[in-house]
């Protein structure tokens, strides 16, 4: 039994080397909180985000991996194994192998011995290892709020050398970000170190990490002179039952929060009909009623072609509507609450009104249209949006909730603008963004992906 263990967690049955791992076998993840996918592992794995208990728009994952029972835990779930064996969870490795030290009764990952490789030594270019894992949380749409790393690493003579490095994954704003060396303390044989690289990649929506094993001197041990997340050996303990921090040589805690976070309404008590105390008054601007008159203008000339019955129902039909559409352009008084726009409005109010006492303000076309100044009221007072399936009106419901100083709404149409948005018109969005203050929006511009022809080029 205990020698079928052994061969089990050694022989991984993982080519020499993988830069898309489908050789790899198919495993289900652990169960974990919930089955939502907030971002993907390497490409291939769902990564499970929790919310952070008291904190609003705070969410972590974190994922670890243990050498021992070489398997990866999730959100540090010791009881269900994330994903099995080590290449598993990788998005590209090369020349790495799991190997154990039976006289030490230790295990850990290293080079690939020179003995054990299929290729005739005269034939290999470099002797280094490599390892990466890719995390990207672009599906759930959240952004990195911070990252610690615990890194647990070895190199056991002067020329030997472990490496680690960080990027933020491809943004139009970055299309071909560059490696980032990871500052860790190396002195000593052995390193258990904690390192924030926070700065590397806040407010990204995912990032590759890269370790490199290089050098040692000149011998057939060579491969084991740079060794990761070394760790006891023992096969009668193959279970986690308790952390420390001995219990993972990786391990990787990412916060993360909302790419467009929408803050909620605050709503105002008190606000009844009966203490509706301030008036707009909208006015329809003299345009509408021009457009009518040419549109009448023009019918007449057509209808001198027409026949005198068609000619008079055509003239009461046009009749009707002209009356319908004139009705709906009067004035109109809007009877709202003055504490309720002396929130929003003031800006607005103050250049209307100057140092006027009167509990009204006359608007028109030229400041918002109808239409959007009753959606915003309508959100002010309840909260609720109608169903709005344009792109054209949700950029000018943006425009106008800016110029009224409506934060939440900004937030509201950033956060649905988002599903409108493609690489065709992402200038555009980009510029209003940046003229009506929705920062949020400008960032996810300088955030979208970039297509998938100008990553190429930019990595060939």
């Amino acid at each position: 039994m205990i020698l079928d263990f052994i061969n089990n967690l050694i022989n991984e049955n993982f080519p020499t080397s993988s830069s898309s791992n489908d050789d790899c076998e198919n495993l289900e993840a652990g169960k974990v909180y919930d089955d939502t996918s907030g971002g993907t592992l390497s490409d291939r794995f769902s990564l499970h985000v929790v919310p952070v208990d008291e904190k609003n728009n705070l969410f972590i994952n974190r994922i670890s991996y243990n050498t021992q029972t070489n398997a990866y835990y999730e959100n540090g779930i010791l009881s269900n194994k994330y994903l099995k064996k080590w290449a598993e969870g990788t998005y590209q490795w090369d020349n790495i192998k799991l190997k154990i030290e039976y006289d030490w009764k230790k295990i850990y990952l290293a080079r690939v011995p020179d003995t054990e490789k299929r290729t005739p030594f005269n034939e290999i270019m470099n002797d280094d290892g490599e390892i990466s894992w890719k995390f990207d949380y672009r599906i759930g749409s959240y952004i990195i709020n911070s990252l610690i790393l615990r890194l647990s690493f070895g190199t056991f003579d002067n020329s030997a050398s472990v490496q680690w490095f960080i990027k933020p994954l491809p943004t139009m704003k970055n299309p071909d970000p560059g490696w980032k060396l990871i500052q860790v303390n190396t002195s000593g044989q052995n390193v258990n170190e904690i390192v924030d690289v926070s700065q590397f990649v806040k407010d990204e929506y995912g990032f590759i990490l890269q370790v490199r094993l290089s050098g040692g001197d000149e011998s057939p041990i060579k491969w084991q002179k740079s060794q990761l997340f070394r760790q006891n050996f023992s096969v009668l303990d193959k279970n986690l039952e308790t952390e420390n921090d001995e219990t993972f040589g990786l391990d990787v805690n990412v916060e993360l929060k909302p790419d467009v976070i929408v803050d909620p309404l605050i709503k105002l008590s008190d606000l009844d009909d009966s203490t509706r105390d301030f008036v707009i008054h909208y006015e329809f601007s003299a345009d509408d009623y021009q457009i009518i008159s040419s549109s009448s203008s023009l019918d007449n000339e057509i209808d001198k072609e027409e026949t005198d019955k068609e000619k008079i129902d055509k003239e009461e039909t046009d009749k009707e509507e002209t009356d319908k559409e004139e009705i709906d352009k009067e004035p109109k008084d809007l009877h709202v609450h003055s504490k309720l726009l002396s929130n929003h409005f003031s800006k607005l109010l103050k250049s209307k009104m100057g140092e006027s006492q009167d509990k009204s303000i006359t608007l028109n076309d030229s400041d918002i249209s109808y239409e959007s100044l009753e959606i915003i009221l309508n959100y002010l007072y309840t909260g609720k949006l109608p169903i709005i399936n344009s792109y054209d009106n949700w950029i000018t419901l943006l425009c106008d909730a800016s110029k009224f100083f409506i934060p939440t709404l900004v937030q509201r149409c950033e956060k649905e603008l988002r599903s409108y948005l493609n690489h065709d018109n992402l200038n555009d969005v980009k510029t209003i963004a940046n003229e009506y203050g929705a920062e949020q929006l400008l960032r996810y511009c300088d955030n979208f992906e970039p297509p998938l022809s100008q990553q190429l080029i930019e990595t060939s």
